[in-house]
């Protein structure tokens, strides 16, 4: 490493550690829950602008000693070019050196932009103290791969826009408790109903400019999509991208993408695969016992954000029920859930939720409840779905309606949305 490289490394180490240090953060869910004794490695995959780098700062900033860790983000503009593995031994060498031999816990944040990262960071576990975390914007190579290489000696976490109730935090709601929520009750419901519209991505939270989700979704887009997979059809890529977010709640049939534009089975597929690689996008299996079906049957897609799909298909907001819904798989997924959605010629249910392995409750998103045709077919549903899977546990998740019902013997808790996206 020439002086030169010495130097310009510096100078990076000291700019991210100040960063840091002055950074003014709101807290995340996940970074109090993270074991930061734990020897493993820990990999947090999110999509871009969720709040990843945050949560790596949080936890740095709430180690005794600041001397004792190493903070890179991996965007900067020096890793464009200097991005080979070389380049993290190349860091540690010079904060070692320069800044602190006490060095304890390495943070490297969108650590995918460099090549061969893997080998540095199995290196570093093997043959040091260290204590890593690394992060990406890639469920692929913050997945798959990352298993193989560390041969299952790191823990993994996702972290997605805020949750409701960190929403709440940022906008400086407090609710202590139950009395909160029903002193609070239309408050609540105001900024549930901002949140579903708006979403949660952190900064455009903090600041009201829902004009950042477009260009938020575009670097994505570009950055995790057409620049890493070298996509050369861009414009059909961008279709389907949107085609996805107008359709959020929806089956989505690659056959019928393959019609629509003109494109090969293969290539649907493939770009499919690409954004929910990037995390723009879930997939949600229809239940049944049998795997092979699960896996070949229509899959429901959701997007990661719901102001994201909000702002991105200018027209999501006229269908308030999948607003709804998408939120509703979206918490499902946060509180670590298996859900499936169900689905036979007489009914359809929006989740089934399993634990170990058992269905153990349904749950369906209904923006309004009150039209007594709406609520007959929801509780018809409901009730066919319970029959069938043989579950006694039922919730409806509704705008604004409270009560609980039973109906030809299932009882079905009717809950507003901004009580049940908190009560967990």
């Amino acid at each position: 490493m020439n002086t030169k490289d010495t130097e310009k490394i510096r100078d990076i180490i000291i700019f991210w550690k100040n960063e840091v240090l002055n950074s003014k953060l709101f807290p995340r869910d996940l970074s109090s829950s993270l074991d930061i004794k734990n020897p493993e490695v820990v990999d947090i995959t999110g999509v871009r602008r969720s709040g990843k780098s945050s949560v790596l700062k949080l936890i740095a900033k709430g180690l005794e000693d600041p001397d004792s860790w190493l903070y890179i983000n991996f965007e900067d503009p020096y890793f464009s070019v200097n991005n080979s593995a070389t380049v993290v031994e190349d860091i540690i060498e010079v904060y070692v050196r320069y800044f602190s031999d006490k060095l304890e816990y390495l943070f490297f944040d969108e650590i995918q932009n460099i090549d061969s990262w893997e080998r540095a960071v199995r290196k570093y576990r093997d043959g040091s103290h260290y204590k890593i975390f690394v992060t990406g914007s890639s469920s692929k190579l913050l997945g798959g791969e990352l298993s193989t290489l560390l041969t299952g000696r790191h823990t993994s976490f996702s972290l997605m826009p805020l949750s409701f109730k960190e929403y709440l935090l940022f906008k400086g709601i407090v609710v202590a408790g139950e009395k909160d929520i029903f002193m609070k009750g239309d408050d609540l419901k105001r900024a549930l109903e901002e949140y579903l519209l708006c979403g949660g991505f952190p900064q455009p939270v903090l600041t009201g400019q829902r004009e950042l989700l477009k260009s938020y979704y575009g670097d994505i887009v570009e950055k995790d999509i057409v620049g890493r997979y070298d996509v050369r059809d861009k414009n059909t890529l961008e279709k389907i991208g949107l085609f996805m977010m107008s359709n959020v709640s929806k089956t989505l049939s690659l056959t019928s993408l393959k019609k629509i534009y003109s494109i090969s089975f293969s290539k649907s597929t493939n770009y499919v695969d690409y954004f929910k690689e990037a995390m723009l996008f879930y997939e949600l299996e229809q239940h049944s016992p049998s795997l092979k079906s699960r896996q070949r049957g229509l899959k429901k897609i959701y997007s990661v954000d719901t102001g994201m799909a909000n702002i991105v298909s200018m027209s999501f907001s006229e269908d308030k029920g999948r607003l709804l819904e998408n939120a509703v798989f979206l918490e499902l997924k946060r509180r670590g859930k298996q859900t499936f959605y169900y689905k036979t010629p007489t009914c359809e249910v929006d989740f089934v939720v399993r634990e170990n392995n058992r269905d153990k409750e349904l749950v369906q998103a209904c923006w309004d409840i009150s039209n007594l045709e709406t609520r007959a077919r929801e509780l018809k549903a409901l009730k066919k779905a319970a029959d069938n899977l043989k579950l006694k546990k039922a919730t409806i998740v509704t705008i604004a309606q409270k009560e609980t019902v039973t109906h030809e013997g299932l009882k079905v808790g009717i809950v507003p949305a901004h009580e049940w996206f908190i009560a967990e």
